[in-house]
């Protein structure tokens, strides 16, 4: 096995794999060779009238790469094991963990083989959740709403959706639309989509954004296109679309 340790939220983080990290693309210390002796399932089991495992990691004395995970800091201690300071987590792979904790991180060609993942698991969920009915009147600021949550489930990339209506014609609607999955322009360019809603004609123009792009209209206004504004503003977030 391998180790490499991780700082993880302030905490140090034991990562055990089977597979050789620096296959992985990763480029810090790796010990090589290590043996864990980890029973999970009696480390982490806790019985009524038991003490709370306190779980914590030793290293043999006779061989600094031998390590066994304890239940106990007294059972270390009696096995005579040097105190390791971390958390043990034991992983295929560094992608594996990378995955789980740090996708970030992930190369190029891990991190969009993830992203089509979750795209599929995404459509199959699609699939099995009811679309929002449509607006009943044509009030613009509903009609708004009803596209944000639509919007939401038709693009798994979306992260926050703002609609402008300030200085907008009453048949108009102006999005700004979140995702992360853009590249970065420096220029907003909103794109023209015809929508009718219960017979009524509405414009509806959509500028696909980066999270960096909002927060310099957030510092600069006059980024966003001619008379665009994003006072009285109004905007979802895809946890409470």
């Amino acid at each position: 096995m391998f180790l490499v340790e991780d700082q993880r939220f302030g905490t140090t983080h034991l990562i055990f794999t089977w597979k050789n990290p620096r296959q992985d693309g990763y480029t810090g210390n790796v010990i090589d060779d290590v043996g864990l002796d980890y029973n999970m399932e009696e480390v982490h089991s806790w019985p009524d009238g038991h003490d709370r495992p306190e779980v914590c990691v030793g290293r043999a004395p006779d061989n600094p790469k031998h390590y066994k995970v304890f239940k106990y800091l007294r059972d270390r201690e009696a096995a005579g094991y040097q105190p390791v300071t971390g958390t043990p987590d034991v992983f295929g792979s560094w992608s594996d963990y990378l995955k789980l904790w740090h996708p970030e991180d992930l190369p190029d060609e891990d991190w969009f083989e993830s992203l089509e993942v979750f795209d599929k698991a995404s459509r199959e969920r699609r699939q099995r959740s009811e679309m929002p009915a449509s607006p009943t009147g044509t009030d613009r600021d509903e009609v708004a709403a009803w596209l944000a949550k639509t919007h939401f489930l038709a693009d798994t990339g979306l992260r926050e959706i703002w609609y402008l209506p300030q200085g907008a014609p009453p048949d108009e609607l102006r999005f700004l639309e979140v995702n992360e999955r853009l590249g970065s322009e420096s220029k907003v360019e909103p794109i023209d989509f015809g929508l009718e809603v219960g017979g009524t004609h509405f414009l509806l123009f959509v500028a696909d954004i980066t999270g960096d792009q909002l927060a310099q209209i957030k510092q600069d206004p006059s980024r966003l296109p001619p008379g665009w504004s994003l006072s009285g503003a109004r905007n979802w977030r895809r946890r409470r679309a």
